[in-house]
């Protein structure tokens, strides 16, 4: 009797294991980059914690807002969503707030957002150096803000020459050997008039690299502007490599 009790309770739980799935799959997607609305250029951040997008399926009254990260390179893609009506939009990035945009996604839509970065961080020259040093000049600018937005005539607060020895560079993902003695270095901007910082091109020196190894370094500045103050987003300059003398 116990035998045949165990039987049934054995096939049960097998069965409920093999149910087939009835949900729908996903069916839509959406994919994109982030560009410039002054240049034309893909506005670059880094992942995470540089962009996400939100989407709100207006198929329900009240919907969850779902997220995803925007690519170090500034695009985007997530084809793992149901065809709909949807209000989407870029947030959290180093760029001014904009309006959501309602698009209709059937299978996977192209769709680009044009926003406005808070800095535009240029790379103009490498200078190798003596032994473990290279020199690096860039240019920073300030876009030119959104009608109807308000900004200090301060907001350059800072610019870093960021270093790692994998091709995945950013303000939180760079080479550290131990707590004081950090390979990147900062340039504090906060006591120089964003005029003049603008004026002319900036300089930042590394100088504790290992002769012979191949660095991956990228330029970082960030906006003290109310619309970045908690978040604090970084404008990114492209990566590039660098093998240290």
């Amino acid at each position: 009797m116990k035998k045949n009790i165990l039987f049934v309770l054995l096939t049960v739980l097998l069965s409920s294991c093999f149910e087939l799935d009835n949900y729908d799959a996903p069916n839509a997607g959406i994919n994109g980059s982030l560009i410039d609305s002054e240049t034309g250029e893909v506005v670059l951040t880094e992942q995470p914690d540089g962009c996400r997008i939100k989407l709100l399926d207006l198929g329900y009254e009240n919907p969850t807002p779902l997220y995803f990260w925007v690519k170090a390179n500034g695009t985007f893609r997530n084809v793992a969503l149901f065809e709909g009506d949807y209000k989407v939009s870029p947030i959290e990035g180093p760029f001014f707030p904009i309006a959501e945009e309602e698009l209709s996604l059937k299978g996977v839509t192209d769709h680009n957002f044009k926003v406005t970065p808070y800095l535009r961080i240029k790379l103009v020259e490498v200078i190798p150096g003596e032994a473990g040093k290279v020199t690096v000049k860039f240019s920073l600018k300030r876009s030119t803000v959104p009608e109807g937005m308000e900004i200090g005539k301060k907001t350059i607060s800072e610019a870093w020459l960021l270093c790692n020895t994998v091709p995945v560079v950013s303000y939180y993902n760079r080479v550290t050997v131990g707590d004081d003695d950090d390979l990147s270095v900062k340039k504090t901007l906060s006591r120089t008039s964003d005029e003049t910082i603008e004026s002319k091109d900036q300089e930042i020196t590394l100088d504790k690299l290992k002769s012979g190894v191949k660095y991956y370094l990228r330029l970082a500045a960030l906006s003290s502007c109310s619309y970045n103050s908690t978040l604090k987003r970084y404008n990114y300059s492209e990566i590039f490599e660098f093998v240290a003398p």
